[in-house]
């Protein structure tokens, strides 16, 4: 696959490698086009202001600054509209040219979609990651220009996270782990997408016939409100997933690890050997000590052993009674009756 994409000229001629090159650099136009519109997306998101912007307003007070604000805001929405246009002509350029050349090579032509396709996306893959890199480049010069307010006390609430180790970790991957251990980042919509309209079509099916036609018409309308909210969740998730990677390779590198706190939702970053040292400390403080395995026994001779542990630890002064020796109720003799008053 890869010495095809690399080398189209060895089975075609010149002018059908000059189509190939064509289409690969205008459909790589198109991939550049869209990192470029997640990065505008995320800058916008997390208020990071690109290098492209180079708008300054004189004054530090606080009118000031949302001026500034709002026109970085600015600045950066036409931007993504420049993008989104540029966007559109290059993907009418791309479908000619496919439709062409889709005539023109039937059946070589999807083996050729597909070795442009694999390098493209490894060229794609370190596009993504320098564009993450600058994004926390601008995190961390936000971070360094930001000053604290000192004329406003805030609140002080309990941290969620507590880190016990020398490791660095920045404001982006600290608001992650406060987000808990129970927290799951949402997968993409499309990885779930044929099974989720599956099980709701098998869902409307198992109802009466005459309530399956509008129960089906409310389902398809919120399937769409989820296809088009899934866009803003997919940019999310995938910056998500590249901190988590961030946080789990640091974690591993110092040999640490992060657990829950005993009370609370709280999670502590710490050692591995510091950890284990602590356990190791606090079994050995309260006396524990390793069971013995009990052999497995039928569970009518398990229960009296139970009933003679119970008996002998004296935990309560009454005695317990036996529960084959417990009285049950039966019927008086008409010798233990009481007597009733005669009548007159």
């Amino acid at each position: 696959m890869f010495w095809v994409s690399q080398h189209p000229s060895s089975f075609t001629d010149a002018k059908q490698a000059k189509d190939i090159y064509l289409y690969k650099n205008i459909k790589r136009k198109l991939y550049k086009t869209n990192a470029a519109i997640r990065y505008n997306k995320t800058c916008l998101q997390r208020q990071l202001t690109p290098a492209y912007v180079n708008i300054r307003i004189n004054g530090k007070n606080h009118q000031c600054q949302k001026t500034q604000r709002t026109a970085n805001q600015y600045c950066i929405n036409q931007e993504i509209k420049f993008i989104y246009t540029k966007k559109m002509k290059v993907n009418e350029q791309l479908f000619k040219l496919h439709l062409k050349y889709a005539d023109n090579w039937q059946r070589i032509w999807p083996i050729i979609i597909q070795c442009i396709d694999y390098t493209l996306t490894k060229e794609m893959e370190t596009r993504y990651n320098n564009v993450n890199c600058k994004q926390d480049k601008l995190q961390r010069e936000k971070e360094t220009n930001r000053k604290t307010d000192t004329h406003h006390q805030r609140r002080q609430f309990y941290t969620t996270t507590v880190n016990l180790t020398n490791i660095r970790f920045f404001q982006e991957e600290f608001a992650l782990l406060n987000n808990g251990l129970q927290y799951s980042i949402k997968n993409p919509l499309r990885k779930y997408w044929t099974d989720l309209i599956m099980e709701t079509e098998q869902a409307v099916r198992m109802l009466d016939s005459k309530m399956q036609a509008p129960f089906r018409i409310l389902a398809t309308k919120k399937l769409k409100q989820m296809s088009a909210s899934d866009n803003h969740y997919n940019e999310t998730a995938k910056r998500k997933i590249y901190i988590l990677k961030n946080i789990n390779s640091k974690v591993v590198k110092e040999n640490a690890m992060v657990v829950k706190a005993d009370k609370g939702k709280t999670c502590v970053i710490i050692y591995t050997d510091e950890y284990n040292k602590k356990v190791h400390n606090f079994l050995t403080e309260n006396n524990f000590q390793k069971q013995q395995k009990i052999l497995q026994t039928n569970t009518k001779n398990l229960s009296p052993r139970l009933y003679n542990i119970f008996t002998l630890s004296s935990i309560k002064t009454k005695e317990v009674p036996h529960p084959e020796e417990t009285p049950t109720h039966q019927p008086k003799s008409p010798d233990q009756t009481t007597q009733t008053r005669p009548t007159r």
